[in-house]
């Protein structure tokens, strides 16, 4: 029996009010108000697909050694030419014998790449980690701006008493054309919302769920969630009743909280999903894009022993109201922004360094002594302690995980920062450990000193000379 054995999801803290773009673009686009409902995610500006897909593994129970394989499904990964799913394996401690695969070209890349674990779960009966993540640009002041939201979700597939259990699927391959992007663009370019949904969404979903269900032997009453990740209204209703089911089926698309988070909003949705149902329920996962895939799982009793360590609930929760947008057009690299000198400093990448001391760069390792059991990091020669300071006793010890105290922080108005005043200090491990971290997701009121912190893998530095981008952990109050 092969499906889905664990589910996470990642969505960034921060919430754009839809109305702030309206009010910055009515001007010239007047139609964009009927659009200004809700709020989006926002990335911040250290925050990435790569960034993000290590959030959403780190919320998966049973995170382990037992994967054997990674896949990342995204149309907005950073690097062209560097595996970035080899980044989150690195980042996130696996072993170094995994298979890491990119997966992207179309928004239905999320359940393609499903479609391709459950064969390698199936076929040589090993665990698949499946990431998917984006954050996609868009023109300021486009409806796809409006629409659209930032995030992430994991899922480890397995043969090994899932929770999800795979029933069957379907795949049609149809070069529908509603948008694209060409290599070396930023933007997408896309055609007339009306002839997208009725020519594309209302034709080719629906053929694609009826087929997986006539493979499997069910109808549309037997499914009691249907996933339709479309941006349009009363679209997933629609397709529900051309497939006979109940129109109540249909999982929210969370497009007023979240927004439609590209490739990975078929697995957001369905972790949402996941979450509300019950054993014996059974469940269609349908996405769009030059074609449709649409996957039929029943829901098994092993569901309520992998449950995410926050959850998507949690992440929709822990928000913070963002209404300035120069700031969002900042991040995203949309507006020609003057940084002043201090941002003119050029830092090639040392690429040797890095490579030397990825354990504690990527994988955030300390060490431990094996002979009185400090912990420490950066991880050397000799211990720290002081009674101790024996030499050749560390072990790599992870650190990624453990939450952290502030003990001193600086708030910084004269050192460069993409969102100042920098902040930086001394933070203290649970179980020993001390370093020097910057802060990020911070509330300038709240922030000080006692406060607990967890760590984060983030983007250290933007090298906009030669496209390099530095990651590292920063800590952030939970």
């Amino acid at each position: 029996m092969v499906g889905i054995k664990a589910f996470g999801a990642y969505l960034p803290r921060r919430r754009l009010q839809r109305s702030v773009i309206a009010e910055a673009n009515c001007w010239f686009d007047p139609s964009l108000k009927g659009l200004s409902k809700g709020e989006r995610t926002m990335c911040s500006w250290d925050e990435d697909s790569i960034t993000m897909g290590v959030e959403a593994a780190q919320d998966l129970c049973g995170l382990d050694d037992k994967i054997q394989a990674i896949i990342l499904a995204s149309t907005t990964l950073p690097f062209a030419v560097r595996q970035n799913a080899g980044i989150i394996a690195e980042a996130l401690n696996l072993h170094n014998n995994i298979r890491t695969m990119d997966i992207g070209g179309s928004l239905r890349a999320s359940t393609t790449s499903l479609l391709t674990a459950l064969d390698i779960a199936s076929a040589q009966g090993q665990d698949v980690l499946l990431i998917s993540s984006d954050n996609r640009k868009a023109r300021a002041g486009s409806q796809m701006e409006m629409i659209s939201g930032d995030g992430a979700a994991a899922l480890i597939v397995s043969h090994d008493k899932p929770g999800l259990k795979f029933l069957g699927a379907a795949s049609i391959n149809d070069d529908f054309i509603d948008h694209f992007r060409a290599s070396g663009d930023d933007y997408d370019y896309t055609w007339e919302d009306r002839w997208i949904r009725q020519e594309g969404w209302l034709k080719t979903v629906p053929n694609a769920i009826n087929m997986a269900l006539g493979k499997v032997g069910l109808s549309g009453s037997d499914i009691d969630h249907l996933i339709v990740p479309c941006q349009y209204k009363r679209v997933a209703e629609s397709i529900a009743k051309q497939c006979g089911i109940n129109t109540d089926s249909a999982v929210d698309t969370m497009i007023d909280s979240v927004g439609i988070c590209g490739t990975a909003h078929p697995l957001v949705m369905l972790v949402s999903a996941i979450s509300k149902a019950k054993p014996g329920q059974k469940l269609v996962i349908s996405s769009f894009g030059q074609g449709c895939d649409a996957l039929v799982f029943e829901v098994t009793d092993l569901i309520e022993n992998y449950q995410p360590n926050r959850g998507l609930e949690g992440w929709l929760n822990r928000k913070v109201e963002e209404k300035n947008y120069e700031k969002f057009l900042t991040f995203n690299g949309n507006i020609n922004r003057e940084f002043g000198k201090r941002a003119e400093l050029d830092r090639p990448p040392a690429l040797t360094a890095q490579y030397r001391n990825k354990e504690g760069v990527t994988g955030f390792k300390g060490g431990i002594c094996t002979k009185c059991g400090t912990i420490q990091y950066p991880k050397s020669i000799y211990c720290v302690n002081p009674n101790c300071r024996a030499r050749n006793t560390q072990e790599s010890h992870s650190m990624s995980k453990t939450t952290a105290k502030v003990k001193t922080y600086t708030a910084d108005h004269l050192v460069f920062s993409m969102e100042p005043p920098a902040y930086f200090g001394l933070i203290e491990f649970e179980g020993g450990g001390r370093m020097m971290v910057e802060f990020t997701d911070l509330d300038p009121e709240s922030f000080d000193v006692g406060i607990s912190t967890k760590m984060h893998f983030r983007i250290k530095h933007l090298d906009e000379n030669r496209g390099m981008r530095q990651y590292f952990w920063k800590a952030s109050p939970e």
